[in-house]
């Protein structure tokens, strides 16, 4: 009797440790998820997922609407609210010697602008402020000012000979010859036109703040300042011949150095007349 017992007893540990054995290296998904192997206590802490993004998943919801009713049920899921719709254009007020600066509302920051051809921008200028020649890669630009008094002007394009002598003409005819430049004065809901890409600028000649709303026909309108643009190509000899090398190169550094990003400083003479 006793061999026997001792022979059931053998048999049974010998499949116990073969079971446990077994278990301990079978893949995840043959493993019993109620008793599950034992592991050591340390664990790596699992990364903390990224912050909820309203606007992005807003902005990638309405990209896929296969149609305005769609798009139109994303933005407004309850009608009766309609923040995905408004946008609040808010001065961020800045003081002397900045010029002044400019809020726009576009597909970057404005979903609800996803599927239309609009976008919108309202400039802040301060007294002798000049927003610096810039334009407008993809959308012309209609420009109504609502409170002050604007100078306002761009450049009319060139006839082919004015790019050099590419079509025969020659350079040296065109010595001193000035594009056309469109000037105009802009009071209290008097608005004008920037065509597209054309480089165009405002100037506050006043001694108090002056506001403009500026509506585009493209929902991402670009803007490309012209002297940073022009003044950041390397190496600087293109510069310098595109300058008609009147300017060294050791002294460009130094003239990059000076450029505003947007608004530039106060107008000096306008800046007297006003006592600022």
């Amino acid at each position: 009797m006793f061999p026997s017992i001792l022979t059931t007893l053998l048999l049974g540990l010998s499949t116990l440790t073969t079971t446990t054995t077994t278990a301990s290296i079978l893949p995840p998904h043959q493993q019993n998820p109620l008793n599950p192997p034992s592991r050591s206590h340390t664990s790596t802490p699992s990364p903390s997922p990224p912050p909820p993004n309203p606007t992005g998943n807003l902005a990638s919801a309405l990209q896929l609407a296969t149609s305005e009713i769609e798009r139109l049920a994303i933005l407004l899921p309850t009608p009766s609210n309609p923040s995905n719709i408004t946008f609040t254009f808010v001065n961020a007020t800045v003081l002397p010697p900045t010029g002044g600066t400019v809020l726009l509302s576009s597909v970057v920051n404005f979903p609800a602008l996803i599927g239309t051809n609009v976008a919108m921008a309202m400039g802040f200028l301060n007294a002798c402020g000049l927003n610096t020649p810039h334009s407008h890669p993809r959308a012309n630009e209609f420009l109504t000012v609502v409170q002050g008094r604007l100078h306002a002007g761009f450049i009319l394009e060139g006839n082919p000979g004015s790019a050099g002598n590419v079509v025969g003409t020659d350079p040296a005819s065109l010595e001193g010859t000035a594009l056309v430049q469109v000037n105009t004065t802009l009071t209290p809901y008097t608005g004008t036109l920037f065509p597209q890409g054309t480089v165009h600028f405002q100037f506050n000649p006043e001694c108090e703040p002056a506001v403009f709303a500026a509506a585009f026909d493209n929902n991402d309108p670009g803007r490309t300042q012209i002297a940073r643009s022009f003044f950041s190509v390397r190496p600087d000899f293109v510069v310098g011949a595109a300058l008609g090398e009147t300017i060294d190169a050791k002294d460009l550094e130094g003239v990059r150095g000076h450029i505003p990003s947007a608004f530039a400083e106060l107008i000096e003479e306008c800046v007297a007349r006003c006592g600022l």
